[in-house]
């Protein structure tokens, strides 16, 4: 990235400067293990601290192909029955984590005072499509039921995820809105989130090279999560609507 468009702020162009001057392989250039481990190591750098919260805790949800962990979040010990967020994280399906997304988790449940459950569904390659998105409607149904893991009385879902686990947000949405949970999705909050397997947009173009998410990474991640073309829970998220 030579020049930087006018609209990226300088702070951000600074940090995309460093990124791509740091000497070494690319994380789609290296075995999977060590993708994973060069975005763990990035949690420090590029943000906040965790911070303290009244409840960090680790859960174990049952799944599809054996139990499911995910962390629970709340800025509040005890708290009455309310809606929970529950939250898919992003890394094209193959390089996220618990770890890498808890210093967001911890922010969102302070700033919204909600409790905030972060899904550590499968990952791709070694458990492609549809692994994550049955992990995640999964772990989202046992939430709905208040199990007494959770301390809580929930009475309404919050699905949220960014990127990969935007997808998963909406596609999780999708399958309680035609199968619907034991409470309801009060709301959805995806951020620039994964709707079509179709690469070619103007933002794709423009951006390719030189803004972390590069055009390599994306076939990178396209190629590990092998997606069924037509399937809903994918390719198809803007038709059946």
């Amino acid at each position: 990235m030579t020049d930087t468009p006018p609209y990226v702020r300088p702070d951000v162009a600074l940090f995309l400067q460093f990124l791509n001057a740091v000497p070494g392989p690319k994380f789609w250039q290296v075995p999977v293990d060590d993708a994973r481990a060069m975005t763990a190591a990035m949690r420090d750098v590029a943000d906040a601290p965790v911070g303290e919260l009244a409840v960090i805790r680790d859960l174990s949800i049952p799944g599809p192909a054996g139990a499911i962990p995910a962390r629970l979040y709340d800025s509040r010990e005890q708290r009455e029955a309310g809606p929970v967020m529950v939250f898919y994280h992003g890394g094209g399906f193959v390089i996220g984590s618990l770890y890498t997304y808890e210093p967001y988790c911890a922010e969102v449940a302070r700033l919204l005072d909600l409790p905030v459950i972060s899904i550590d569904y499968r990952l791709s390659p070694e458990h492609p499509f549809p692994a994550p998105a049955e992990d995640c409607e999964a772990a989202t149904r046992w939430i709905a039921t208040s199990p007494a893991e959770l301390g809580r009385q929930v009475t309404g879902l919050i699905p949220s995820g960014d990127s990969a686990g935007g997808n998963l947000a909406i596609v999780t949405t999708m399958a309680l809105r035609d199968r619907p949970a034991a409470v309801p999705v009060l709301a959805q909050h995806p951020i620039y989130p994964v709707v079509t397997l179709d690469a070619d947009w103007p933002s794709m173009r423009e951006f390719a090279n030189g803004y972390l998410l590069t055009e390599e990474a994306m076939a990178y991640f396209g190629e590990g999560h092998a997606a069924t073309p037509g399937d809903y829970r994918w390719a198809s998220l803007m038709l059946k609507s």
